[in-house]
């Protein structure tokens, strides 16, 4: 277990609620420093504190102090460090291929410091249609108008794909590269629809090992860390088809 560090500001900034989450996260986190796993001791390094939004890093106490900084200019978009993992669909699974999102370093949103951290991105998925979830073996509900789409392109990489997922107002959600498995794709593309998971797993987006990214996810389930949806999928050549005939 990880023992948690925080700075009498830290402490002031977040609140109770926050502090309690913080130290939730802290069980999963990795340096904002030096990018490796914590264990032992993590210190929790807050920035943004002056605005509606702050995140939360936390850092080795060799790497980082516990303070209240700007360790780096906040992006304006959070799905700009978004990464993203693909399975096959799972072993007793529901039988979809699967997508997991996950940020790479904790952001959270509060109206005030006294407020409970809300992660930025939850309450936007749960308008949308996602929901919390405790397996994998139950299909979430279908998202409609929610569209991922996969398409080879020059330089990347054999078994890689450049994925864009699409939101319910044609916005983009993530845009970049994948690596997409056949067994992937072709679960995927033959039913029309994959499972998008989203939360802390720290599944590894390059990873060939299946098994070991399983129960990464299947533990984060449990844990009740996740919200998912069923996404529609489809190649471009599908799309442009689809398109054409309407």
């Amino acid at each position: 277990m990880v023992t948690v560090q925080m700075s009498p500001e830290v402490q002031r900034v977040l609140g109770p609620d926050g502090m309690s989450q913080a130290s939730r996260e802290a069980q999963h986190a990795d340096c904002a420093a030096c990018t490796k796993r914590i264990t032992g001791r993590a210190n929790v390094v807050v920035t943004g504190a002056d605005v509606m939004r702050v995140q939360v890093w936390f850092a080795h106490p060799g790497c980082m102090p516990s303070t209240v900084t700007e360790l780096r200019e906040p992006s304006r978009n959070p799905t700009d460090g978004m990464r993203m993992s693909s399975l096959p669909p799972l072993p007793g699974g529901h039988g979809r291929a699967v997508l997991v999102a996950e940020l790479e370093t904790p952001h959270f949103f509060a109206d005030t410091p006294e407020t409970e951290l809300t992660d930025v991105l939850a309450p936007y998925l749960l308008r949308q249609g996602f929901v919390p979830v405790n397996d994998t073996a139950t299909a979430p509900p279908l998202v409609e108008r929610w569209l991922a789409v996969p398409a080879t392109a020059p330089g990347i990489e054999v078994g890689g794909s450049l994925l864009t997922v699409l939101d319910d107002n044609a916005e983009a959600f993530f845009t970049g590269q994948v690596f997409t498995p056949a067994r992937w794709r072709r679960a995927a593309l033959e039913s029309g629809e994959c499972t998008l998971y989203y939360g802390p797993t720290k599944l590894d987006p390059a990873s060939r090992d299946f098994p070991a990214q399983n129960r990464l996810l299947e533990a984060a389930t449990r844990d009740g860390r996740l919200l998912a949806a069923r996404v529609p999928c489809m190649d471009r050549a599908t799309l442009r088809d689809a398109a054409a005939s309407e």
